[in-house]
């Protein structure tokens, strides 16, 4: 894992501290009257919003019963320095939002189903500002701006050295919905073509009309986008948004059950090259 960002090392920890407690069984109410604290610490320790220090995780690495590796693992992101605030890209979106880019911009692999928008790491400018606009109608230009400026540097996780792979799976509603107009819509689905050639990206396109297959997969909905973040060090974690804000459930079985999900649709889905074909004939019908 890659610690040059520290606002990952806090995320990466915390949820290393909630699986051990979980796995022992615990209350955050235990964990705190063990560390002595409030069990709003406990949550924020947990979801990466507040510095840990490292006599901190040692008790409760102590209460939790870690094994030497896990207590190595997280004694080494204790020892992680936490800088001081400082105003960044991240500053712009709210604070549900803001772990997620967090976890995005450090995950080793990203599995990606999207069922009415394409998802926002593939849009390009202006499909995303007539989004962002829809979502926030009464935010100012510069704030919009910085929304905008959030969204398309998420691009960058694409391209990066060490850029993860990635998984896509848009439902073929999202090419037909009309963003904005034709022009906006003839630029996103270009943007897609070219991406579609990053050799770590893998886009398919769910059609309205699944080739038969075996079982029920054809038949089989997720009723909700989702994306699953697989990370080095503490492994997968699932987002899930809805109008209010997100949720980050890290249990097991609901990362099992997104990934089992995820498995389904794949199989019903168009391949890679059917999918590119779509997307260009789409397209053209866009003038």
């Amino acid at each position: 894992m890659s610690a040059k960002d520290p606002q990952v090392v806090l995320i990466q920890l915390g949820i290393l501290l909630r699986r051990l407690r979980e796995t022992q069984r615990l209350t955050a109410a235990v964990a705190a009257d063990h560390l002595g604290c409030s069990t709003a610490k406990i949550s924020k320790m947990e979801n990466g919003r507040q510095s840990i220090k490292s006599d901190e995780v040692g008790k409760l690495l102590e209460l939790y019963q870690a094994n030497d590796s896990q207590a190595a693992e997280a004694l080494r992101l204790a020892a992680v320095p936490t800088p001081r605030r400082r105003g960044t890209y991240r500053d712009n979106v709210p604070d549900w939002f803001r772990r997620f880019l967090v976890l995005e911009s450090e995950a080793s692999a990203l599995t990606i189903y999207e069922n009415e928008l394409i998802a926002g790491i593939l849009q390009c400018e202006e499909y995303a500002r007539t989004v962002l606009t829809a979502g926030y109608p009464f935010a100012s230009r510069q704030e919009l701006d910085s929304q905008v400026e959030v969204r398309l540097r998420r691009r960058d996780v694409l391209m990066k050295a060490d850029a993860p792979h990635v998984d896509v799976i848009l439902h073929e509603a999202t090419l037909h919905r009309v963003i904005g107009d034709d022009l906006i819509m003839r630029q996103q689905l270009g943007l897609l073509e070219e991406l579609v050639a990053l050799p770590n990206l893998e886009l398919r396109i769910l059609p309205f009309r699944p080739s038969p297959s075996a079982g029920t997969d054809g038949a089989f909905m997720a009723k909700s986008a989702f994306v699953v973040l697989q990370l080095e060090s503490t492994g997968a974690v699932v987002y899930v948004e809805d109008i209010a804000g997100a949720n980050y459930p890290e249990e097991a079985a609901v990362i099992e059950a997104h990934a089992n999900a995820y498995r389904r649709l794949r199989n019903v889905a168009l391949t890679p090259d059917q999918s590119r074909e779509l997307i260009g004939k789409v397209k053209s019908q866009y003038r």
